[in-house]
């Protein structure tokens, strides 16, 4: 009982932190970052293109790509999916209970605040040694968000960099084994005795030149494509994430994905990838959207009340009157007889 208790203790105390967090963003130190938000705004606006220019590109395959993984190439802007998944598939079912009775709070933060209320709940006292979930049960569930048409202009590019505000755990995974992304770009997760504390790393604003600096030198040097790579990095990403995040700022021209655009997407076909994607016995066969979880935990309790019902009749009962009531119960079972070769 012990680890429960400390586990919904340390919940409340991460809440106080965040809403304590959000109250102090008022004060005129956040005003002050606001301002300066606002000038890198400015600054970097006249690298904006549309998305649809990049799609008849002639000369992609010269070119570095850095696309922002939630922006430009998922169809869906909720992470919460992910992060339930986390949660049941790594965690417990107590642990995907308490994220969704938080998804109210969570909705209402929004944004970093939200984010990290969802990290703490599902990769909180989970061990690292232990975790799968993002490279087995995860890329199934990315790859059927992934639209087609970002789908098509990231297989053309010459080299390509995921950047993503999701733990790196979450998606290094899927990016490297099934889109053969070069170099991936996640937030890192705090680590003690070998057990996830569910807090990210800081951002510093200085990454987004040294990791393009690392791609420059080690992925796009000279001696192993001529330097025709060189000053070509494009940045791929939606409006908000592309200047919210230094790594877009060093890039030569930042391509922008619209929400409309987004709402016309294609889902991605199950044979696009090179290599096929499999999925691993799980626990959640469907995709864990906020009312598709709610009504899996409506059903839990009548569930075990129904299959205790069917196991008593079917064990009380004759096989002639059990059938009937069975069927009249909504099982369905498939018997298959081979039929002899003359």
């Amino acid at each position: 009982m012990f680890p429960e208790v400390f586990f919904f203790k340390s919940i409340v105390y991460f809440l106080y932190r965040i809403l304590l967090g959000k109250l102090r963003s008022n004060n005129p130190r956040g005003l002050h970052r606001k301002a300066s938000t606002a000038a890198f705004y400015h600054n970097h606006l006249s690298k904006c293109q549309k998305f649809s220019s990049l799609a008849h590109k002639p000369n992609l395959p010269c070119h570095t790509v850095v696309f922002d993984l939630e922006g430009a190439l998922l169809r869906s802007s909720s992470p919460f999916p992910y992060f339930m998944l986390v949660a049941f598939e790594a965690g417990s079912f107590v642990r995907a209970l308490v994220l969704l009775l938080l998804y109210p709070l969570i909705a209402l933060l929004g944004g970093e605040s939200g984010l990290k209320v969802m990290v703490f709940v599902s990769f909180f006292g989970v061990k690292v040694r232990s975790f799968r979930g993002g490279s087995a049960v995860l890329p199934k569930f990315f790859m059927e968000d992934v639209g087609l048409e970002g789908f098509e202009v990231l297989r053309r590019a010459g080299k390509k960099v995921g950047v993503s505000g999701l733990p790196q755990v979450m998606v290094e995974g899927f990016l490297r084994d099934y889109l053969e992304v070069d170099v991936v770009v996640g937030r890192e997760l705090k680590v003690f005795c070998g057990y996830f504390l569910g807090i990210m790393e800081e951002r510093k604003r200085n990454n987004g030149a040294v990791i393009l600096n690392f791609v420059d030198k080690e992925i796009l040097g000279d001696e192993a494509f001529g330097g025709k790579f060189n000053n070509s990095i494009i940045g791929v990403s939606s409006f908000k994430t592309s200047l919210n995040n230094h790594i877009f700022s060093h890039c030569k021209g930042i391509y922008i994905v619209s929400r409309g655009e987004k709402r016309s997407w294609r889902p991605l076909p199950s044979h696009s990838t090179t290599k096929p994607v499999i999925f691993h016995d799980g626990r959640l066969a469907l995709r864990p959207l906020p009312l598709a979880a709610l009504a899996l935990f409506m059903w839990v309790p009548f569930g075990i009340v129904l299959s205790i019902l069917r196991i008593a009749i079917g064990v009380s009962l004759p096989h002639n009157l059990s059938i009937p009531i069975l069927i009249f119960s909504g099982l369905r079972h498939t018997v298959w007889i081979p039929i002899p070769i003359p």
